[in-house]
Order: structure tokens, then C-alpha cells, then sequence
């Protein structure tokens, strides 16, 4: 089932010396690997489209959802803070905060945020805007390339996406070492808190490398990476590039006391972890130098063991393609960061075929899985239905036959004809006047007459039958005489029920009492 949900994502890091990619299996529970590849850009006079399509092409590479990422350089990134942190205030009041601190209108800009601290009366946001024309001529020139980017992540950001997955807890600062440039990311308990850029990296070792040899640029890249730039593997430090190293180490000890002034809740620089990403990340003892001149422990970004995505590292060097791996991330349930410049008139439009096709697919099958349910749990209700209906009919046919044992044919209807049956033979019983025991009104009258004895003196002066009690009005010259004709009636079917109704009321002038009996007809338990 999992299997059905499931969907692949593509991280795209496109970088001036090479690009890489990582996709991910990704579904509502589960993140799994995918291909993970890279792709150098020998020819960099070529269009980054022909190599984005080269690229692609070979590897098959999935292209319906892909997140990409603006290069620093074209960011600039604001720290806001509001006295409230609801999510739809903050989207309505960062853009005029924004718009106060900078020279450009805000129709010239794409500004989008994360939240970095927050409670009911405060909010700490980081906010990040970018050119218009910077954010379209990512999205075309990926576009052109057939991998329309659904996300337009800020390059240095995202690689807070890293943090959860590898096990960053407290404060880091990630140090992409690319070939033309160093991205940081500060990350305090998981959350982004500042990106920088600095435009030195392994190109300005390797033509430092170059100059000091007298070599060209292809040897010096090979000297670099057989025999070090920085006194490992038994070879001489290059003055160089230990001098751009150095400024590596400065410029990310800013930014940890930069992310400690905005973060405003203590020191943190000193206690922070400098993980390493990025090609020149692997350039051997770089690591070592860099915690020497910062003063803090040093590492290249490395998987722990038991960790629960540590399959996602499995084969592959997480140092490569960490930037990719954030992107890709970004697109999991896994992110941290949020941001993505793909709002407004660059918002992405979903071809709806592709998401009838891709991403609907499952909800496809499980409500034609839901129909087929339907139809069959009806369709054999029906047949219940049909079979307990006939099985009514013949019941009901039956009991017509013994009710009417002289007719020929049982109607096709019986309960029906039965209801009639019924129906006429109360008809006829209200016309003639029956009732208990089938007796009509004149029977109970000469019954109740042969009942009374005739040396009992009363006198009926009233008698009043329907179908449930007959009540009479009765004189006599005393009261031994009611009870005398109660104790009578009770013992003759069908008056067993008779008795005196109120009180016996006395005539004073004449000495009589006067007294109403009640003959209930209904047998107890049964009908009138």
C-alpha cells in the first residue's frame, strides 16, 4: 500500500562546475533513495540547458517534481521581528517591512520567510527577497531544460534541510566549499537562522596552486587532489591556498556571531559544530586546518549509524551531494525550511493531465476499488432483498390458503389480498354490530337478560355496548341488590368482568338506589 503513495522527487544543484542530483522515493511515511549522480561541465562555454539535458536524458532522471535552488549572490536576507506569529499576519506585514528597508518596489521583488522563533506576542522571521528578474530566469532556464522546478529554494537556506536527517542537534554551521564559491548556514536547534556567501572555494585554490607552480589549471587541479594544498599526504602547504582557507575560517566565524546577534538568546558561536559539504570539502586536511583557525570541532558531514535514514547515505558520499540532498529533502516530509520563490506571477501552474496521471493515480485506484465495493455490496443486497421477498410472498400465500381453503387461486399479491381480507371484514363487522366472541348487539342483550335472575328487582333503565364494555344504568329498592347482580354477571361468559362503576347513589324519597355496572368485553390479554 505504501508503494501506491509513493512518488519520486529530484534535488537539483546546479553548480558552475558540475551538476548533481538526488532522487528520492518519497511517500507519506517513508523517504528511500533513488539515483544519486553528477554531471561535470567540461565545456562551460556550452548553455547550461544542453548540459541540464544531457544530463537528464542519460540517467532517466524523474523531472515531474524538482526543487532548485537561486545562488546566494542574488539573495539578500532580513531579519524581522513582530509582535505576533500568526502565519497569515506575518504574509500580510513582512512585505511592507521589506519594502521600508530597501531601495526596490515591491513589485520589482519575491519576498518569502521562515519562521524562526515564535509565541503569541512575538515573532522572529527570517526573511529573504530576490530579483524578479533573477527568480525568472532560473525558472526559464530550467524550464528550457524540461525540468520546470515546482520549488525555487534560497541557495544556503535549504541546507538546514540536512539537520534533522543527519543528527545536527544544537548549533551548526554548514560550509558548502563549491568550486567558485562557500555557501554557510547557521542552524540553531534545527532551525535556519542565517546564509551567507563568500566568493572563494576550490577554484581560487586551484589557480593559486597554478601561480605558485607555473602549472595550467588542469595540472594544478590534479596536483590538488593527488598530492594536497595544505602540508597533508607528505607534500608542502601552499601559501595560497592556506591563505584562502584562512579566509574560509574568518568569514564562517562571522557568521556564527552574525547568527548569535539575530538569534539574541546567548553565546553560541563558541559551542557550534562546523560541518563540511561540497567538492572542495573533501580536499584532504582541510578539515583539520579549519578547526584549527576557528577554534571549533570540525567535521565532514557524515551519516551516524543509527540513525533512522541512514539508508539514504548508503554508497554514496553525503560530503558530494549534500546540497542536492537538501533540495531533495525540501520536497519530503522531512523539510525544515518552507521558503520557495515560485509566488505570484512565478507561481508553479500543475499540468493537470500530469496530475491526473501521476499524482492523483492512487486516489484513482482506491476509489475504483471503493466503486467495485459499492456495486457489490448493492448489488447483493439486492439479491438478499429479492430472496427475503420471495420468501415473504410464499408465507403470506400460505396463510391465505389456510384462511380461505375454497379458493382456487392464490392471488399474485397475497399480503395484499390478506390486507384487503381483512379491511372488508371489518367493514362488514362495524355494518352488523359484532363483538365479543362474534356477538352481535341483540345477543348480548338476550344473553345479559337470561343472565339476570328473576327474583333480582333491578331495572335497567339504560344500556350502552361498543366494542370494548357495555354499561347499564340500573335501579333497585336497596344495595345488596348491586352486589347481588355483580356477583351474577361474573359468573356468566362473557359479563365475568362486570362491576359497579362510581358509588350506589340513594333515592331519599323512594328509598331505591340507583348504580352503573361495567361489563368489560376484551378478554384479558386478547382483543374485544
Amino acid at each position: 500500500m505504501a508503494a501506491l503513495f509513493e512518488r519520486s522527487v529530484l534535488g537539483l544543484d546546479v553548480g558552475s562546475h558540475g551538476i548533481k542530483a538526488v532522487e528520492l522515493k518519497v511517500s507519506p511515511r517513508t523517504v528511500a533513495p533513488g539515483q544519486y549522480r553528477v554531471h561535470p561541465r567540461v565545456d562551460t562555454q556550452a548553455p547550461l540547458r544542453d548540459h541540464l539535458q544531457r544530463f537528464l536524458g542519460m540517467h532517466h532522471l524523474p523531472t515531474e517534481t524538482v526543487a532548485a535552488a537561486l545562488p546566494a549572490r542574488q539573495l539578500s536576507t532580513r531579519r524581522l521581528e513582530f509582535p505576533f506569529s500568526d502565519a497569515r499576519r506575518l504574509e500580510q506585514a513582512i512585505p511592507f517591512e521589506i519594502e521600508a528597508e530597501t531601495p526596490f518596489e515591491l513589485d520589482d521583488i519575491v519576498v518569502d520567510w521562515n519562521l524562526l522563533s515564535g509565541d503569541r506576542q512575538h515573532g522572529v522571521v527570517a526573511a529573504t527577497l530576490a530579483r524578479n528578474e533573477h527568480v525568472g530566469l532560473a525558472i526559464q532556464t530550467l524550464e528550457d531544460a524540461g525540468c520546470e522546478p515546482q520549488v525555487l529554494e534560497a541557495e544556503g537556506l535549504v541546507l538546514a534541510n540536512l539537520a534533522p536527517v543527519f543528527a545536527l542537534d544544537g548549533t551548526h554551521l554548514i560550509a558548502d566549499i563549491g568550486h567558485e564559491k562557500t555557501t554557510f548556514c547557521a542552524v540553531i536547534d534545527g532551525r535556519p537562522a542565517l546564509a551567507r556567501s563568500l566568493p572563494v572555494a576550490g577554484k581560487a585554490m586551484t589557480e593559486s596552486l597554478a601561480s605558485e607552480l607555473g602549472l595550467d589549471l588542469e595540472a594544478a587541479e590534479q596536483h590538488k587532489l593527488e598530492n594536497g594544498a595544505l602540508g597533508g599526504k607528505g607534500g608542502a602547504a601552499s601559501p595560497g591556498v592556506a591563505a584562502i582557507v584562512d579566509r574560509i575560517a574568518r568569514e564562517a566565524v562571522r557568521t556564527l556571531e552574525a547568527a548569535e546577534a539575530r538569534h539574541g538568546e546567548g553565546p553560541i558561536a563558541r559551542e557550534a559544530t562546523l560541518t563540511l559539504i561540497g567538492g572542495s570539502a573533501r580536499l584532504d586536511g582541510i578539515d583539520t586546518v579549519l578547526a584549527r583557525r576557528t577554534g571549533l570541532a570540525c567535521q565532514r558531514l557524515r551519516m551516524p549509524a543509527d540513525a533512522p535514514h541512514a539508508n539514504l547515505a548508503e554508497g554514496i558520499d553525503p560530503v558530494l551531494f549534500g546540497p542536492a540532498l537538501a533540495l531533495a529533502l525540501r520536497l519530503s516530509g522531512e523539510a525544515v525550511t518552507r521558503m520557495n520563490f515560485r509566488r505570484g506571477e512565478f507561481a508553479y501552474r500543475q499540468d493537470l493531465a500530469s496530475v491526473f496521471g501521476r499524482e492523483l493515480r492512487p486516489t484513482a485506484i482506491l476509489a475504483a476499488v471503493l466503486v467495485g465495493l459499492l456495486l457489490a455490496s448493492t448489488l447483493s443486497g439486492i439479491v438478499i432483498q429479492n430472496q427475503r421477498a420471495g420468501r415473504h410472498r410464499q408465507a403470506a400465500a400460505e396463510l391465505y390458503a389456510e384462511a380461505f381453503p375454497g379458493r382456487a387461486n392464490a392471488p399474485a399479491k397475497p399480503a395484499s389480498a390478506l390486507r384487503g381480507e381483512l379491511a372488508s371484514a371489518q367493514e362488514r363487522a362495524e355494518f352488523l354490530g359484532l363483538y365479543s366472541g362474534n356477538r352481535s348487539a341483540l345477543n348480548l342483550l338476550a344473553e345479559l337478560s337470561e343472565a339476570i335472575p328473576s327474583d333480582l328487582e333491578v331495572r335497567i333503565t339504560e344500556v350502552a355496548i361498543d366494542r370494548n364494555v357495555i354499561r347499564l344504568d340500573v335501579d333497585a329498592q336497596g344495595y345488596e341488590a348491586a352486589d347481588r347482580l355483580t356477583t351474577v354477571l361474573s359468573e356468566t361468559s362473557p359479563f365475568e368482568g362486570a362491576e359497579v362503576s362510581g358509588s350506589v347513589r340513594q333515592d331519599r324519597k323512594t328509598g331505591g338506589v340507583s348504580f352503573n355496572v361495567n361489563i368489560p368485553l376484551a378478554t384479558p390479554g386478547g382483543a374485544a
